[in-house]
């Protein structure tokens, strides 16, 4: 059920306008890119687009450059190398000078928990508590027998049915020097040594809609995705999800009595009706499978802590903490010494 914010009539008192930066890597989805760009617009985001589509995204998302859109990079590529493309993006990014930054596929909607707050006023509220990273339920919404061959054009109207798939997806950060995305998969950001990690105990919302009919799966998976991706990330055990994918119909139209019907009420079924992976991925051995809501919560928050606590355990992550902290105190010492006024 969405969150009912007890303050929203008094939402504007106290809460502190911040710049919120959404990234978008764009890689041939020209049905559907428009319709992403327009919703994060709506709900307050500035868009930054990093595209290497060949079916024309690249001319639709410039229909918004100045409209939303704060800058859009094109990125020609035959392989899929996920690190390099969140590095150029996120560096993208970072010219905007955000106070916090959102990733988003170009596939997906994401939304808030809150009812009757914007996407960008409720990552605001989440700042405002203090919480510097927000955790995203994962939908995946598929075709099935009933809508296969609907002409709705809106994607949301047209896909009802889904599951939930996972919530190992922290897509939005406060913005600190030194954070990185690209060596976690954009999964989550690695902040600097001497930043904990405060995640919001409220999931927001990603609707995911990787294929919209038979024919768009079998090209997305077979032509553009699994022959480009990178052998180097491949063998890190990244890009595997599309691995036991057949071509048979049964892999992208899935039967709807196998998934939960979205009735657009905020009321989300949390359980995994349904593996969308058929088996390629190990769930058991990452956030992306618990058994409640809570569970997945803490989870999460531990794999964020173990991680952050390996760094700072780091021999060369100590040093170089080490050193910026006498850079710094030096610094500061010698710019008081020289603008200290005569008495």
């Amino acid at each position: 059920m969405p969150i009912h914010y007890v303050g929203l009539k008094n939402y504007q008192m106290g809460i502190v306008k911040i710049r919120i930066v959404g990234m978008i890597p764009v890689y041939n989805e020209l049905d559907i890119i428009e319709q992403i760009i327009l919703h994060l617009i709506k709900e307050g985001i500035h868009l930054v687009i990093l595209d290497s589509s060949t079916d024309g995204s690249f001319k639709k998302c410039s229909k918004y450059l100045g409209k939303g859109v704060l800058s859009i990079e094109k990125f020609p590529n035959k392989e899929f190398e996920l690190q390099l493309i969140l590095q150029k993006l996120y560096k993208l990014a970072l010219k905007q000078n955000p106070d916090w930054i959102l990733l988003n596929d170009a596939d997906e909607f994401v939304e808030s928990p809150y009812d009757g707050l914007t996407l960008k006023e409720s990552i605001e509220l989440e700042d405002h508590k203090g919480y510097n990273l927000i955790q995203f339920n994962n939908f995946e919404f598929w075709p099935t027998e009933k809508d296969q061959d609907s002409a709705e054009k809106d994607i949301r109207k047209r896909f009802k049915y889904y599951t939930w798939n996972d919530d190992y997806r922290f897509r939005a950060w406060k913005v600190y020097p030194g954070t990185v995305i690209h060596t976690t998969a954009g999964h989550y950001p690695k902040f600097p040594v001497d930043i904990d990690y405060k995640v919001s105990p409220n999931k927001f919302i990603l609707r995911h809609y990787k294929f919209r009919s038979y024919e768009h799966g079998l090209k997305k998976v077979f032509d553009e995705r699994l022959q480009r991706y990178s052998q180097k990330e491949f063998k890190k055990g990244w890009h595997i999800h599309y691995a036991k994918f057949g071509k048979d119909k049964k892999y992208f139209v899935i039967d709807s009595s196998k998934l939960s019907e979205y009735k657009e009420n905020g009321d989300w079924n949390l359980a995994r009706t349904f593996d969308g992976y058929f088996g390629a991925c190990d769930t058991s051995s990452t956030v992306s499978i618990f058994l409640n809501e809570n569970k997945h919560h803490e989870h999460g928050i531990i794999l964020l802590q173990q991680e952050n606590m390996r760094m700072k355990n780091s021999i060369c992550e100590r040093v170089k903490s080490r050193i910026y902290n006498i850079f710094t105190k030096t610094r500061s010492i010698l710019i008081n010494v020289r603008f200290k006024p005569n008495l």
